[in-house]
């Protein structure tokens, strides 16, 4: 049997790969969630100078909402780092059948907005005879659907095969809608036995609940032909998993509850990177109940005289623009754009600021750098057509809406195409 290893949190695979020298692989990932967000050029340029797997794991975020901006990948874009480093070729997204259940078209709202993603990678997506999905996104050939779907596809070597212990988790109930162990033997009579499996825990980002964090161990014991049942994980006053599994896992909160978790966190003895990054979540949750002045405390107290996490300030810009607070908002806002994770949302949200404030010129340069770097994204259209407009400028108001207009055509063609892919029963 070969060798299964289990990472505390997915993105640490990279490094991983970068030192076993992986080139041009099929990446057979069973996952939750598709980990292929765009990062900087910058940042890719450092990844690329690397020369050891020391090197690499030095520039790994420690955490989604570490307000230090000094890593070059974390868990939702390590895959876009491995396209772009030459690691893997072509993905194979496993997902649970519940994630696909309204087929990718429900997918697109989020896909047009990111950054680097066109019009044409959406529109070459396919659904095959067999239900899956075939494509192209930022730069890697994809194929997406459920493990029934996808098991009897014949792949080119060299073969990864890599699993997030939060394919397994159905939420909001976190609770198994499949077997691990059966999961172990349908990849195994598809893929054969012989290839190295790595496995994320993911609790400590809050996306695995902390009684299913034994299924890791289970799951490495099962490839490797070893008993072992799944064990719940002891317990632990993390503060920050519990905020991050109310933000990951879309756990109901009340206002009350939210309380709780800050003088739980006022009290929490913790290292201060874990610290710094439990302020930010505490903030995005005082953000969500339209809590300014909670969410300015937060940061403050996550970024230590620093700039702090870019997500956070721009839900607190979001918060000013809704109060009509243009002037205010801005600071945060290009604070936000200044980061590759939100600058194409703190773009669009300062075109909103300068058009509040009767600013038609920055309106239209923000709207445009929203637009080159999303082009796929509708948005960025209605605000240069009202800059135009605030101008006087008819006929430029008349090409936007009527490109914008263009740009939704095409994506709901899309999104016909793509029939909804069928569900597969659970094993």
């Amino acid at each position: 049997m070969a060798k299964a290893i289990v990472f505390e949190e997915h993105s640490t695979v990279l490094a991983h790969w970068h030192r076993r020298g992986v080139r041009g692989a099929t990446l057979v990932c069973l996952d939750a969630h598709l980990d292929l967000q765009f990062i900087d050029a910058a940042r890719i340029e450092r990844l690329a100078r690397c020369d050891h797997d020391h090197a690499m794991r030095a520039l790994e975020s420690p955490h989604p909402l570490h307000p230090s901006r000094d890593a070059c990948f974390g868990i939702e874009d390590f895959l876009y780092a491995a396209s772009r480093l030459g690691i893997v070729r072509r993905l194979v997204w496993v997902a649970p059948p519940h994630v696909l259940a309204f087929g990718f078209s429900t997918a697109l709202a989020g896909l047009q907005q990111m950054e680097g993603v066109t019009i044409e990678q959406l529109e070459s997506f396919r659904t095959t005879r067999g239900g899956w999905l075939e494509g192209e996104l930022l730069g890697l050939a994809m194929l997406i659907g459920t493990l029934p779907q996808l098991g009897a596809l014949k792949l080119e070597q060299p073969l990864l095969l890599d699993i997030d212990a939060d394919y397994f988790v159905e939420v909001p109930q976190d609770r198994l809608w499949c077997s691990p162990n059966q999961t172990c033997v349908a990849l195994r009579e598809w893929l054969g036995g012989s290839h190295e499996l790595t496995i994320a825990r993911s609790a400590g980002t809050g996306f695995m609940p902390p009684a299913l964090a034994g299924i890791p161990e289970q799951v490495a014991a099962c490839w490797e032909g070893r008993e072992e049942e799944m064990r719940p994980a002891p317990a632990e006053d993390d503060v920050l998993a519990t905020l991050g599994a109310v933000r990951a896992r879309a756990q109901p909160l009340s206002l009350a509850q939210l309380m709780q978790l800050q003088r739980r966190l006022e009290a929490w003895s913790a290292a201060p990177d874990r610290l710094a990054a439990a302020w930010v979540a505490l903030g995005l949750l005082h953000a969500r109940f339209g809590r300014l002045a909670d969410a300015v405390t937060c940061h403050a107290r996550s970024a230590d005289g620093g700039e702090g996490h870019p997500e956070l300030a721009l839900d607190i810009g979001r918060l000013l623009l809704a109060r009509g607070e243009a002037a205010q908002a801005r600071p945060w806002l290009t604070r936000a754009s200044r980061d590759d994770e939100t600058r194409v949302q703190a773009w669009l949200l300062l075109a909103d600021a300068a058009l509040q404030s009767g600013d038609a010129d920055t309106a239209a340069v923000h709207a445009q750098s929203a637009r080159r770097a999303a082009p796929a994204w509708t948005a960025p259209w209605p605000r240069l057509a009202a800059a135009a407009a605030l101008r006087g400028d008819r006929e430029e108001e008349r090409a936007a809406r009527s490109a914008g207009l263009a740009l939704e055509r095409r994506l709901a063609a899309v999104a016909a195409r793509l029939v909804r892919t069928a569900a597969s029963p659970a094993y």
